[in-house]
């Protein structure tokens, strides 16, 4: 937006969005057209919910999803519905990736990518699997993914195993990194700020997984790849840390440990 000083004053003059007309900060009407003046006249930020809709949409979208193969038939039981949700879930997380790609690519950028870091999250990952996994063995609790994951669906596959590291820790890692720590962390970073994105991107990382007891681990795994995402602009500490908890969890699982 155009800024202007006068010659007698420091006052800064503006210019009215609607006939360019000069009008100044304090100003609520334009004195050339008439025409209400928004308070936000450098003209950066849209609508609250127009900048909004897009974290909403994919949010209702994956979270109509998961709960129509949860709570509802629609989808086949077993291997087969596994497959079909994990396919629109995935075709979800690229249209909106494609959207926003020129924002999403530059955080798969490996400058400045530190080795201890990521030493650190996978250090950090294995421990807090550990600890997940002997505190639900406690409350007798399944922790693969709680919406459609688990490892006794691919036992009749011909490598159970690698079909299980594919769908629960691969898959995963990437897509639900793109589409939390991504778009959805720019989309909600835009409104406020890095720290309130880690916040509410954590929160809604866990309650889309429509378990409520496992909010007490989900939450604090969103909130710390959140904060790395913030922290160090990339994508792939998240990656690497959320592929190394998952596949902690489907080795337990077939290992039999805890």
């Amino acid at each position: 937006m155009l800024l202007l000083k006068t010659t007698e004053t420091s006052e800064e003059i503006r210019a009215c969005p609607y006939c360019d007309g000069t009008v100044r900060p304090t100003d609520t009407f334009c004195g050339h057209c008439g025409k209400e003046l928004k308070n936000d006249f450098d003209g950066t930020r849209e609508d609250v919910i127009s900048q909004l809709t897009p974290a909403l949409l994919y949010y209702g979208m994956t979270l109509i999803l998961l709960a129509t193969f949860k709570f509802t038939s629609v989808f086949p039981s077993g291997l087969e519905g596994m497959i079909g949700v994990t396919i629109i879930d995935v075709l979800i997380v690229i249209a909106f990736w494609a959207r926003n790609i020129r924002e999403i690519n530059p955080l798969f950028s490996f400058a400045g990518f530190d080795l201890r870091v990521a030493g650190l999250t996978v250090l950090f990952a294995i421990v807090g699997s550990v600890v997940v996994s002997v505190v639900a063995n406690w409350i007798n609790l399944s922790i693969q993914d709680d919406v459609f994951y688990d490892t006794y669906l691919f036992q009749d596959t011909r490598n159970p195993f690698l079909f299980s590291v594919i769908f629960i820790a691969v898959q995963p890692a990437i897509f639900e990194e793109v589409a939390f720590r991504g778009f959805l962390f720019n989309n909600v970073a835009r409104l406020s700020n890095g720290e309130s994105a880690i916040f509410i991107t954590g929160f809604i990382f866990g309650l889309i997984h429509l378990q409520f007891i496992s909010l007490f681990w989900l939450v604090p795994i969103g909130l710390a790849f959140a904060f790395l995402r913030n922290k160090y602009n990339t994508l792939w500490y998240g990656v690497i840390g959320h592929f190394t908890y998952n596949f902690c969890i489907t080795l337990f699982e077939f290992k039999g440990w805890f």
